[in-house]
């Protein structure tokens, strides 16, 4: 093998052994929480308990907003799972923080009406 193709097998290898090394980010923009027929930054929602089932992936919620008195779907882009309630309000609580969304109560603890709403 000539030594120039040698040298840039040799390059990309340590390149690779790298790239193996480093966490990877994946960066997801995401819409913020409103109504579609109000408009309503992070309104309150009521949602209904189901028995359906599928795939996580593929998870659709159905959403009625105590603001304008309309059904919308929720289509989540960004999945985050965890193993207990209070795991979910730690990720809750820094979503609202970083995304500075207001509920209708600024006084109540972040994500306390979806872990209600949710039967959590």
């Amino acid at each position: 093998m000539d030594r120039r193709l040698e040298e840039l097998i040799e390059r990309g290898v340590i390149a690779l052994e790298k790239l193996v090394d480093e966490e990877i980010e994946i960066k997801v923009e995401t819409k913020p929480p409103v109504c579609p027929h109000c408009h309503m930054m992070n309104p309150t929602v009521r949602v209904g308990e189901t028995d359906q089932s599928g795939p996580l992936a593929e998870f659709v919620l159905q959403a009625y907003c105590t603001n304008c008195h309309n059904f919308f779907y929720v289509i989540p882009l960004q999945t985050e799972c965890v193993k207990t309630v209070a795991d979910a309000e730690v990720v809750i609580n820094e979503k609202v923080r970083l995304g500075g969304y207001q509920g209708e109560d600024p006084g109540a603890a972040a994500g306390s009406h979806a872990v209600g709403a949710s039967g959590m």
